[in-house]
Formats: structure tokens, C-alpha cells, sequence
């Protein structure tokens, strides 16, 4: 009989013996308890029923655990309160925003700096506008969960709302989801804050003085996942000049010129979303228009 053969044999079957009792101890630690969705909504109206929330409703179920990698199941879930509203503005109380480790939510979380006294509805919010996952960094391998909400009044009179967009990151080391960037705007002049395939936020809002064009700013996240503005200036595009483009698509040739990543005479840049009978896209007053 070959030696070295049996030798080798035995060493395979004792390695496969030990993989045999350590790997399922192994892969039940990578792999979190699951909780059924219901269970972990229900202790979410649990835990509001004690903030007077009187008729409680779902409007957003997200299990964070796979796309974050999270040591422990995590969800968001958003709730609106269906009871009487503060406010002759809205048919429906403020919406609640929660953060689930495994059945335990945590609602306190804050999307505004600061709530007027006059006006607490204004900077609370109310509508939920958007909430999914998305993903920067190379390879799109860095996820992060978007939020955006708005307070009251944008369902009635003149639309405008305080809208936040936060973006949130899951620190493994410390099992809990941290907030990277969060940002304010009113609405009805064109402002927007949008993150964009890159991973970078793209944020528009209105100058206070002549010539009427629009402050952009670019945030981008550092190594630590933090988001920090790389790039502030003073567009061209004017209020209500007539390009049906957005102000972020109408300014990505000179965004993306600060950022060294295009030159004129260089295709411009096609947006993701293009106006309805936009076919041609041409440059006017360093703006990008639809011809």
C-alpha cells in the first residue's frame, strides 16, 4: 500500500470530519435569525402606539439584511398616522420613520436641523416621496438606504413642503445604520437633491439675487462613507428659462468639467431621463438644452 497516499487520506478525512462540526456553527453566525416581516411590523405599531398614534399604516417595508450584509436583521419602515391631522393642510397625521434591529424599532430619527415653533407640521414630516436602496463606489458596492420626505402642505395650496433627503450607511463594526448625508430644500422652484449612478449627490437650489440661476453643489462620500461637498458654484441656468431639462442635467457638462471628466467638443453628457420629445441635446450659454 502507498504510504504517502493513506497518509493523505487520512489528513482529507479528518479535515473533512472538522469542516463537518465547525461549519454549520460557522454559517449560522454570517447568517442573522430571521424575523417574518409581520412579527417586525407589529413591533413597530407597538412601539408608536405609545406616541398616540391612533390608526397606523405601512407605507414602506425594506429588509436591509442582504443588500447591507448586516450581522443582525435590520428593516426600514416607515408608517403614516392615519388619525386626526395637527394641520387644516393634510387628510392624515405625520409619518414615522423607524429603523428595525431584529424587532426592535427606533423612530426617533430626525430630518430636519431645526422645527419652527409657529410652524412644528412644516418641518415635520408627512409624505413619504422615496425610500430604496441604492448603491455607490466602484462596482456599485457600497449601498446605502434613500430617504427622502417632505412636511406638510404638499398635497394643497401652492404645493411647496420642507423636503430632506437623507442617505444612511451600515457601520458592520458597530451593528447600527448612520446617517452620511442629509439635506434640506423647499420645492417649487426647480430644487432637487439627487444621487447619482456615481455615487455622488447632486444638490440645485435657487439664488437669492440677480442674475436668478441656481447654486450647484456636489457631495461625494469618503472612505469613511461620510458624504462632504466636493464642488460648489453658480450655475447658468436661469429660473424658468424654458429648457425642459432639470437643473442638474442642464448643468452636468460644466459639473463634470470642474470635475475634470469632460471638455468641450466632448459628446454631451445624455441624461437618464429624458423629456418627453427631447431628441437632440445641444449646448447654449454653457447650459445643455434640448434643441
Amino acid at each position: 500500500m502507498n504510504h504517502a497516499l493513506f497518509r493523505m487520506n487520512t489528513v482529507s478525512l479528518c479535515c473533512a470530519f472538522v469542516a463537518g462540526l465547525i461549519t454549520p456553527h460557522v454559517l449560522g453566525a454570517e447568517k442573522p435569525e430571521t424575523i417574518p416581516g409581520k412579527e417586525v411590523d407589529r413591533a413597530v405599531v407597538a412601539a408608536l402606539s405609545h406616541q398616540d398614534v391612533r390608526k397606523p399604516r405601512i407605507i414602506s417595508h425594506i429588509d436591509l439584511t442582504a443588500p447591507f450584509g448586516t450581522v443582525t436583521q435590520w428593516t426600514f419602515v416607515a408608517v403614516e398616522d392615519g388619525g386626526k391631522p395637527p394641520t387644516d393642510l393634510e387628510d392624515h397625521g405625520p409619518i414615522f420613520l423607524c429603523l428595525v434591529k431584529a424587532s426592535s424599532p427606533d423612530c426617533a430619527l430626525r430630518f430636519y436641523r431645526q422645527v419652527r415653533k409657529d410652524m412644528p407640521w412644516a418641518d415635520t414630516p408627512y409624505h413619504l416621496f422615496d425610500s430604496h436602496i441604492v448603491y455607490g463606489g466602484e462596482n456599485k458596492t457600497r449601498p446605502f438606504l434613500f430617504v427622502q420626505v417632505c412636511g406638510a402642505g404638499a398635497m394643497t395650496g401652492d404645493g411647496d413642503c420642507a423636503i430632506a433627503t437623507a442617505l444612511y450607511r451600515y457601520d458592520k463594526g458597530n451593528d447600527r445604520f448612520v446617517r452620511a448625508f442629509l439635506n434640506l430644500t423647499a420645492r417649487n422652484n426647480n430644487q432637487a437633491t439627487r444621487f447619482v449612478d456615481s455615487g455622488d449627490v447632486i444638490v440645485d437650489d435657487p439664488t437669492l439675487n440677480a442674475p436668478y440661476t441656481y447654486w450647484i453643489e456636489v457631495y461625494r462620500a469618503g472612505n469613511s462613507g461620510q458624504y462632504n461637498r466636493i464642488l460648489r458654484f453658480r450655475g447658468h441656468t436661469g429660473y424658468a428659462d424654458g429648457n425642459p431639462l432639470a437643473v442638474a442635467d442642464s448643468e452636468m457638462p460644466e459639473i463634470l468639467h470642474r470635475l475634470g471628466l469632460w471638455q468641450p467638443g466632448d459628446p454631451l453628457p445624455v441624461p437618464a431621463h429624458l423629456p418627453q420629445g427631447c431628441r437632440d441635446l445641444v449646448m447654449r450659454h454653457w447650459e445643455e438644452w434640448c434643441k
